[in-house]
Protein backbone atom coordinates (compact mmCIF):
# COMPACT_ATOMS: atom_id res chain seq x y z
CA UNK A 1 0.00 0.00 0.00
CA UNK A 2 1.57 3.32 -1.15
CA UNK A 3 1.25 6.46 0.89
CA UNK A 4 -1.63 7.91 -0.59
CA UNK A 5 -3.53 4.94 -0.43
CA UNK A 6 -2.71 4.33 3.68
CA UNK A 7 -3.63 8.01 3.99
CA UNK A 8 -6.92 7.63 2.46
CA UNK A 9 -7.70 4.36 3.84
CA UNK A 10 -7.06 6.00 7.50
CA UNK A 11 -9.06 8.80 6.76
CA UNK A 12 -12.07 6.98 5.86
CA UNK A 13 -11.26 4.84 9.57
CA UNK A 14 -11.49 7.84 11.43
CA UNK A 15 -14.79 9.08 9.76
CA UNK A 16 -16.38 5.98 10.32
CA UNK A 17 -14.85 6.03 13.98
CA UNK A 18 -16.63 9.20 14.73
CA UNK A 19 -19.81 8.78 12.51
CA UNK A 20 -20.91 5.67 14.51
CA UNK A 21 -21.06 7.74 18.32
CA UNK A 22 -24.35 8.73 16.75
CA UNK A 23 -25.84 5.60 17.58
CA UNK A 24 -23.97 6.16 21.37
CA UNK A 25 -25.51 8.58 22.99
CA UNK A 26 -27.20 6.71 25.38
CA UNK A 27 -24.22 4.90 26.44
CA UNK A 28 -22.38 8.05 26.41
CA UNK A 29 -24.77 9.97 28.40
CA UNK A 30 -25.69 7.12 31.01
CA UNK A 31 -27.87 8.21 32.53
CA UNK A 32 -29.05 6.72 35.79
CA UNK A 33 -32.85 5.09 36.01
CA UNK A 34 -34.19 7.37 38.50
CA UNK A 35 -32.78 10.71 36.23
CA UNK A 36 -33.37 9.02 32.75
CA UNK A 37 -35.93 10.00 30.02
CA UNK A 38 -38.66 7.53 29.47
CA UNK A 39 -38.24 4.02 27.11
CA UNK A 40 -40.58 5.84 24.95
CA UNK A 41 -38.35 8.91 24.85
CA UNK A 42 -35.58 6.27 23.62
CA UNK A 43 -38.06 4.80 20.96
CA UNK A 44 -38.08 8.09 19.14
CA UNK A 45 -34.69 9.20 19.81
CA UNK A 46 -32.48 6.65 18.94
CA UNK A 47 -34.09 5.27 15.58
CA UNK A 48 -33.40 8.43 13.96
CA UNK A 49 -29.60 8.89 15.24
CA UNK A 50 -29.08 5.29 13.92
CA UNK A 51 -30.64 6.31 11.01
CA UNK A 52 -28.19 9.33 10.11
CA UNK A 53 -25.56 6.83 11.26
CA UNK A 54 -26.25 4.30 8.79
CA UNK A 55 -27.04 7.01 6.26
CA UNK A 56 -23.60 8.68 6.14
CA UNK A 57 -21.58 4.80 6.59
CA UNK A 58 -23.19 3.63 3.55
CA UNK A 59 -22.30 6.88 1.50
CA UNK A 60 -18.84 6.59 3.01
CA UNK A 61 -18.88 2.98 1.80
CA UNK A 62 -20.01 3.66 -1.90
CA UNK A 63 -17.83 6.42 -1.78
CA UNK A 64 -14.42 4.01 -0.92
CA UNK A 65 -15.69 1.47 -2.92
CA UNK A 66 -16.20 3.08 -6.23
CA UNK A 67 -12.83 4.83 -5.81
CA UNK A 68 -10.34 3.75 -4.22
CA UNK A 69 -9.04 0.79 -6.80
CA UNK A 70 -8.36 4.38 -8.64
CA UNK A 71 -5.96 5.64 -6.15
CA UNK A 72 -3.40 5.28 -7.84
CA UNK A 73 -4.86 7.88 -10.46
CA UNK A 74 -4.53 11.44 -9.91
CA UNK A 75 -8.38 11.99 -10.75
CA UNK A 76 -9.27 8.87 -8.58
CA UNK A 77 -8.09 10.71 -5.84
CA UNK A 78 -9.35 13.87 -6.28
CA UNK A 79 -12.89 12.36 -6.48
CA UNK A 80 -12.57 10.11 -3.03
CA UNK A 81 -11.19 13.29 -1.52
CA UNK A 82 -13.64 15.21 -2.55
CA UNK A 83 -16.26 12.47 -1.52
CA UNK A 84 -14.60 12.75 1.82
CA UNK A 85 -14.46 16.32 2.53
CA UNK A 86 -18.63 16.20 1.11
CA UNK A 87 -18.87 13.83 3.98
CA UNK A 88 -17.02 15.57 6.93
CA UNK A 89 -19.71 18.65 6.09
CA UNK A 90 -22.76 16.57 6.24
CA UNK A 91 -21.34 14.76 9.42
CA UNK A 92 -20.76 18.19 11.29
CA UNK A 93 -24.08 19.39 10.14
CA UNK A 94 -25.25 15.89 11.41
CA UNK A 95 -23.92 15.89 14.92
CA UNK A 96 -25.90 19.38 15.46
CA UNK A 97 -29.07 17.14 16.34
CA UNK A 98 -26.71 14.91 18.02
CA UNK A 99 -25.19 17.70 20.46
CA UNK A 100 -28.32 19.26 20.96
CA UNK A 101 -29.79 16.63 22.57
CA UNK A 102 -26.13 15.69 24.40
CA UNK A 103 -26.51 19.24 25.83
CA UNK A 104 -30.21 18.48 26.97
CA UNK A 105 -29.78 14.57 28.24
CA UNK A 106 -26.38 15.78 30.47
CA UNK A 107 -28.11 18.40 32.43
CA UNK A 108 -29.53 15.30 33.88
CA UNK A 109 -26.88 14.31 35.94
CA UNK A 110 -26.83 17.04 38.38
CA UNK A 111 -28.94 15.55 41.40
CA UNK A 112 -31.03 18.31 41.95
CA UNK A 113 -31.03 19.92 38.58
CA UNK A 114 -32.50 16.39 36.67
CA UNK A 115 -34.97 15.36 39.01
CA UNK A 116 -36.49 18.66 39.13
CA UNK A 117 -36.29 18.61 35.31
CA UNK A 118 -38.24 15.35 35.38
CA UNK A 119 -41.04 16.95 37.55
CA UNK A 120 -41.31 19.37 34.60
CA UNK A 121 -41.62 16.65 31.73
CA UNK A 122 -44.69 15.66 34.16
CA UNK A 123 -46.12 19.11 34.30
CA UNK A 124 -45.69 19.89 30.37
CA UNK A 125 -47.19 16.33 29.43
CA UNK A 126 -50.47 17.45 31.38
CA UNK A 127 -51.04 20.39 29.55
CA UNK A 128 -50.95 18.34 26.78
CA UNK A 129 -52.64 15.57 27.58
CA UNK A 130 -56.45 16.37 26.86
CA UNK A 131 -59.00 14.45 25.12
CA UNK A 132 -58.52 14.82 21.52
CA UNK A 133 -56.60 12.84 18.91
CA UNK A 134 -53.78 15.39 17.60
CA UNK A 135 -52.93 15.53 21.03
CA UNK A 136 -52.77 11.92 22.22
CA UNK A 137 -50.12 11.55 19.06
CA UNK A 138 -47.67 14.07 20.51
CA UNK A 139 -44.39 12.73 22.40
CA UNK A 140 -43.56 13.48 25.59
CA UNK A 141 -41.68 16.94 26.09
CA UNK A 142 -38.04 17.02 27.43
CA UNK A 143 -37.56 19.95 29.73
CA UNK A 144 -34.37 21.77 29.90
CA UNK A 145 -32.23 25.01 30.83
CA UNK A 146 -30.79 27.11 28.97
CA UNK A 147 -29.87 31.29 28.85
CA UNK A 148 -32.01 33.75 27.95
CA UNK A 149 -34.56 35.74 29.84
CA UNK A 150 -37.66 33.97 28.59
CA UNK A 151 -38.89 30.68 27.66
CA UNK A 152 -39.07 28.65 24.23
CA UNK A 153 -39.84 25.74 22.68
CA UNK A 154 -38.43 23.75 19.53
CA UNK A 155 -41.59 21.83 18.44
CA UNK A 156 -41.50 18.22 17.65
CA UNK A 157 -41.21 17.63 14.00
CA UNK A 158 -39.51 20.75 13.06
CA UNK A 159 -36.29 21.06 11.23
CA UNK A 160 -33.24 20.80 12.84
CA UNK A 161 -30.46 21.93 10.67
CA UNK A 162 -29.28 18.85 9.03
CA UNK A 163 -32.91 18.67 8.06
CA UNK A 164 -33.53 15.73 10.71
CA UNK A 165 -37.17 16.42 12.12
CA UNK A 166 -36.90 16.81 15.80
CA UNK A 167 -38.68 14.29 17.56
CA UNK A 168 -39.97 15.36 20.54
CA UNK A 169 -40.98 18.85 21.89
CA UNK A 170 -37.75 20.39 23.72
CA UNK A 171 -39.10 23.45 26.49
CA UNK A 172 -36.38 25.67 27.43
CA UNK A 173 -36.93 27.45 30.84
CA UNK A 174 -33.95 29.70 32.31
CA UNK A 175 -32.93 28.21 35.32
CA UNK A 176 -34.12 30.86 37.46
CA UNK A 177 -37.60 29.57 36.66
CA UNK A 178 -36.42 26.20 39.06
CA UNK A 179 -35.84 28.89 41.81
CA UNK A 180 -39.35 30.38 41.52
CA UNK A 181 -41.80 27.24 40.77
CA UNK A 182 -44.40 29.18 41.12
CA UNK A 183 -44.25 30.57 37.65
CA UNK A 184 -43.67 27.63 36.26
CA UNK A 185 -46.60 28.38 34.23
CA UNK A 186 -44.00 29.13 31.34
CA UNK A 187 -43.56 25.63 30.92
CA UNK A 188 -47.59 25.49 29.87
CA UNK A 189 -47.36 28.15 27.78
CA UNK A 190 -44.48 26.89 25.28
CA UNK A 191 -46.62 23.17 25.51
CA UNK A 192 -49.31 26.17 24.51
CA UNK A 193 -47.44 26.80 21.15
CA UNK A 194 -46.90 22.83 19.75
CA UNK A 195 -50.65 22.71 21.09
CA UNK A 196 -51.99 25.36 18.82
CA UNK A 197 -50.47 23.82 15.39
CA UNK A 198 -51.36 20.45 16.11
CA UNK A 199 -55.22 21.53 17.40
CA UNK A 200 -55.33 23.66 13.66
CA UNK A 201 -55.89 26.74 16.63
CA UNK A 202 -52.85 28.63 15.00
CA UNK A 203 -54.68 29.43 11.67
CA UNK A 204 -57.48 29.34 13.07
CA UNK A 205 -57.69 31.67 16.24
CA UNK A 206 -56.78 34.74 13.58
CA UNK A 207 -59.16 34.43 11.15
CA UNK A 208 -61.73 34.46 14.12
CA UNK A 209 -60.58 37.01 15.53
CA UNK A 210 -60.51 38.88 12.31
CA UNK A 211 -64.71 38.14 11.56
CA UNK A 212 -65.33 39.06 15.15
CA UNK A 213 -63.53 42.17 15.13
CA UNK A 214 -64.59 43.18 11.86
CA UNK A 215 -68.19 42.45 13.04
CA UNK A 216 -67.41 45.11 16.43
CA UNK A 217 -66.19 47.51 13.63
CA UNK A 218 -63.04 47.57 14.86
CA UNK A 219 -60.49 49.68 13.00
CA UNK A 220 -58.55 47.81 10.38
CA UNK A 221 -55.33 48.32 11.80
CA UNK A 222 -56.19 46.85 15.34
CA UNK A 223 -58.06 43.92 13.93
CA UNK A 224 -54.65 43.08 12.05
CA UNK A 225 -52.39 43.50 14.87
CA UNK A 226 -54.65 41.20 17.45
CA UNK A 227 -54.63 38.58 14.36
CA UNK A 228 -50.73 38.68 14.40
CA UNK A 229 -50.89 38.63 18.45
CA UNK A 230 -52.85 35.58 18.06
CA UNK A 231 -49.98 33.40 17.76
CA UNK A 232 -48.91 34.26 21.40
CA UNK A 233 -52.49 34.84 22.99
CA UNK A 234 -53.61 31.34 22.15
CA UNK A 235 -50.77 29.88 24.27
CA UNK A 236 -51.21 31.95 26.61
CA UNK A 237 -54.96 31.17 26.96
CA UNK A 238 -54.19 27.65 27.35
CA UNK A 239 -52.19 28.31 30.34
CA UNK A 240 -54.76 30.10 31.83
CA UNK A 241 -57.41 26.87 31.16
CA UNK A 242 -54.63 24.58 32.12
CA UNK A 243 -53.59 26.44 35.36
CA UNK A 244 -56.05 29.39 35.87
CA UNK A 245 -55.22 32.33 37.88
CA UNK A 246 -51.94 31.05 38.02
CA UNK A 247 -50.99 31.96 34.41
CA UNK A 248 -52.40 35.80 35.36
CA UNK A 249 -50.50 36.08 38.31
CA UNK A 250 -47.61 34.79 36.82
CA UNK A 251 -47.48 37.12 33.62
CA UNK A 252 -47.93 39.88 35.67
CA UNK A 253 -44.40 39.49 37.32
CA UNK A 254 -42.62 38.35 34.33
CA UNK A 255 -43.78 40.68 32.27
CA UNK A 256 -43.29 43.37 34.80
CA UNK A 257 -39.89 45.23 32.93
CA UNK A 258 -39.41 48.98 32.15
CA UNK A 259 -42.00 51.25 30.50
CA UNK A 260 -39.90 50.67 27.17
CA UNK A 261 -40.47 47.32 26.76
CA UNK A 262 -44.11 46.94 28.63
CA UNK A 263 -45.31 50.20 25.94
CA UNK A 264 -43.57 48.81 22.74
CA UNK A 265 -45.81 47.58 20.02
CA UNK A 266 -44.19 45.38 16.70
CA UNK A 267 -46.08 45.90 13.77
CA UNK A 268 -44.22 41.90 12.71
CA UNK A 269 -43.77 40.42 16.27
CA UNK A 270 -46.53 38.21 17.28
CA UNK A 271 -45.97 39.22 21.09
CA UNK A 272 -48.53 41.92 21.56
CA UNK A 273 -47.26 44.57 23.97
CA UNK A 274 -46.89 43.32 27.28
CA UNK A 275 -49.22 46.11 28.88
CA UNK A 276 -52.06 44.62 26.83
CA UNK A 277 -50.86 41.12 27.38
CA UNK A 278 -51.14 41.21 31.24
CA UNK A 279 -54.87 43.39 31.08
CA UNK A 280 -55.75 40.70 28.59
CA UNK A 281 -55.02 37.65 31.52
CA UNK A 282 -57.20 39.68 33.97
CA UNK A 283 -60.08 39.97 31.60
CA UNK A 284 -60.09 36.10 31.56
CA UNK A 285 -60.14 35.63 35.47
CA UNK A 286 -63.47 38.63 35.26
CA UNK A 287 -65.13 37.21 32.50
CA UNK A 288 -65.06 33.61 34.17
CA UNK A 289 -65.01 33.93 38.05
CA UNK A 290 -66.76 37.55 38.52
CA UNK A 291 -64.61 40.22 40.96
CA UNK A 292 -61.62 38.89 42.53
CA UNK A 293 -57.97 39.34 43.05
CA UNK A 294 -57.47 40.41 39.59
CA UNK A 295 -59.34 43.69 39.89
CA UNK A 296 -56.34 44.95 42.40
CA UNK A 297 -53.75 43.56 39.92
CA UNK A 298 -55.56 45.37 37.08
CA UNK A 299 -55.75 48.55 39.40
CA UNK A 300 -52.06 48.32 39.87
CA UNK A 301 -50.59 47.42 36.38
CA UNK A 302 -52.57 50.28 35.57
CA UNK A 303 -51.05 52.21 38.40
CA UNK A 304 -47.36 51.06 37.69
CA UNK A 305 -47.68 51.48 33.79
CA UNK A 306 -49.67 55.01 32.99
CA UNK A 307 -50.22 55.83 29.13
CA UNK A 308 -49.10 59.34 30.03
CA UNK A 309 -45.68 60.49 28.76
CA UNK A 310 -45.65 57.90 25.89
CA UNK A 311 -45.45 58.86 22.47
CA UNK A 312 -48.77 59.66 21.34
CA UNK A 313 -49.68 57.65 18.53
CA UNK A 314 -48.66 54.86 20.85
CA UNK A 315 -51.18 56.06 23.69
CA UNK A 316 -53.97 56.09 21.18
CA UNK A 317 -53.37 52.68 20.05
CA UNK A 318 -52.96 51.18 23.61
CA UNK A 319 -55.83 53.32 24.84
CA UNK A 320 -58.11 51.57 21.25
CA UNK A 321 -56.94 48.10 21.88
CA UNK A 322 -57.61 48.07 25.30
CA UNK A 323 -61.06 48.24 24.80
CA UNK A 324 -61.45 45.22 22.67
CA UNK A 325 -60.30 42.95 25.32
CA UNK A 326 -63.32 41.49 26.24
CA UNK A 327 -64.47 41.02 23.05
CA UNK A 328 -61.34 38.69 22.55
CA UNK A 329 -61.82 37.48 25.92
CA UNK A 330 -65.27 36.49 24.80
CA UNK A 331 -64.22 35.02 21.43
CA UNK A 332 -61.50 32.36 23.66
CA UNK A 333 -63.62 31.47 25.87
CA UNK A 334 -66.90 30.78 23.82
CA UNK A 335 -65.97 29.98 20.14
CA UNK A 336 -67.06 26.16 19.34
CA UNK A 337 -63.87 25.31 16.72
CA UNK A 338 -64.83 22.89 13.88
CA UNK A 339 -61.37 21.21 14.89
CA UNK A 340 -62.00 20.69 18.40
CA UNK A 341 -65.38 18.86 17.54
CA UNK A 342 -67.91 21.55 17.50
CA UNK A 343 -66.10 22.10 21.56
CA UNK A 344 -64.76 25.66 22.96
CA UNK A 345 -61.04 25.47 24.00
CA UNK A 346 -61.94 25.67 27.61
CA UNK A 347 -64.55 22.84 26.98
CA UNK A 348 -61.16 20.40 26.91
CA UNK A 349 -60.16 21.02 30.45
CA UNK A 350 -61.91 20.52 34.17
CA UNK A 351 -62.19 24.23 35.07
CA UNK A 352 -64.01 23.65 38.43
CA UNK A 353 -61.36 22.63 40.15
CA UNK A 354 -59.44 25.72 39.24
CA UNK A 355 -61.86 28.48 40.92
CA UNK A 356 -59.96 30.51 43.36
CA UNK A 357 -62.59 29.64 46.12
CA UNK A 358 -61.44 25.75 46.01
CA UNK A 359 -57.74 26.94 45.32
CA UNK A 360 -57.73 28.87 48.23
CA UNK A 361 -59.26 26.39 50.32
CA UNK A 362 -56.81 23.58 49.47
CA UNK A 363 -53.60 26.28 49.90
CA UNK A 364 -54.85 27.04 53.44
CA UNK A 365 -54.34 23.25 54.42
CA UNK A 366 -50.16 23.97 54.15
CA UNK A 367 -50.46 26.30 57.40
CA UNK A 368 -51.38 22.52 59.38
CA UNK A 369 -47.68 21.65 57.59
CA UNK A 370 -49.34 18.97 55.42
CA UNK A 371 -51.02 20.30 51.82
CA UNK A 372 -53.73 18.36 50.70
CA UNK A 373 -53.36 17.85 46.91
CA UNK A 374 -55.12 14.41 46.17
CA UNK A 375 -57.15 14.27 43.04
CA UNK A 376 -55.78 17.46 41.33
CA UNK A 377 -53.93 17.47 37.77
CA UNK A 378 -50.48 19.02 38.34
CA UNK A 379 -51.06 21.87 36.14
CA UNK A 380 -53.96 22.35 39.41
CA UNK A 381 -51.29 21.54 41.94
CA UNK A 382 -49.22 24.36 40.46
CA UNK A 383 -52.08 26.54 40.46
CA UNK A 384 -52.14 25.88 44.26
CA UNK A 385 -48.66 26.72 44.88
CA UNK A 386 -49.07 30.17 43.21
CA UNK A 387 -52.37 30.56 45.63
CA UNK A 388 -49.76 29.86 48.61
CA UNK A 389 -47.62 32.62 47.32
CA UNK A 390 -49.77 35.17 46.24
CA UNK A 391 -51.56 35.02 49.85
CA UNK A 392 -47.95 35.03 51.79
CA UNK A 393 -48.98 32.30 53.77
CA UNK A 394 -45.48 30.58 53.52
CA UNK A 395 -42.08 32.24 53.54
CA UNK A 396 -40.33 32.20 50.04
CA UNK A 397 -37.76 29.67 51.16
CA UNK A 398 -39.70 26.90 52.75
CA UNK A 399 -42.00 27.49 49.39
CA UNK A 400 -39.41 26.39 47.35
CA UNK A 401 -38.21 23.12 49.60
CA UNK A 402 -42.09 22.14 49.51
CA UNK A 403 -41.95 23.02 45.36
CA UNK A 404 -39.03 21.36 44.88
CA UNK A 405 -40.19 17.71 46.67
CA UNK A 406 -43.22 18.25 44.91
CA UNK A 407 -41.38 18.63 41.51
CA UNK A 408 -39.28 15.49 42.32
CA UNK A 409 -42.54 13.27 43.24
CA UNK A 410 -43.73 14.08 39.97
CA UNK A 411 -40.82 13.18 37.98
CA UNK A 412 -41.20 9.82 39.50
CA UNK A 413 -44.49 9.25 37.48
CA UNK A 414 -43.00 9.87 34.38
CA UNK A 415 -42.87 6.13 33.45
CA UNK A 416 -46.94 6.35 33.40
CA UNK A 417 -46.51 9.00 30.36
CA UNK A 418 -47.86 7.81 27.30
Amino acid sequence: MNKLSYNFTKRIGSIRMRVKTLSSLRKLVALPPEYDITPRQWSVLEPQLLAAETRILSQLKRGAREFLPFIHDPQGARNLNTLLGKVELEMSTTFIFFDTYLDVLTQRHTPELGPSLAGCDVLAWDAINKEHPALAIIESPLVYCDRGFGASILRERVLLPDLTPNPMPLIQIPYTRLKEKYNLTSVLHEVGHEVMIRLGLASALPKVFRRTLERAGTPDTIKELFALWAKEIGPDFWTFCASGIAQSASIKEILALPPMHVFRVSWTAPHPPAYLRVLLSFEWCRQVWGRGDWDTWEKEWLELYPLEGIPAGTQKLLKKAKTYLPVISRVLLKTKFRTLNGRAIPDLFNSSILSPEKLLRIARTAESGVLNLRGLSPCAQLAVFRMIRDKGRLKEETLDRIMTKWLVKLGEKRKYLH
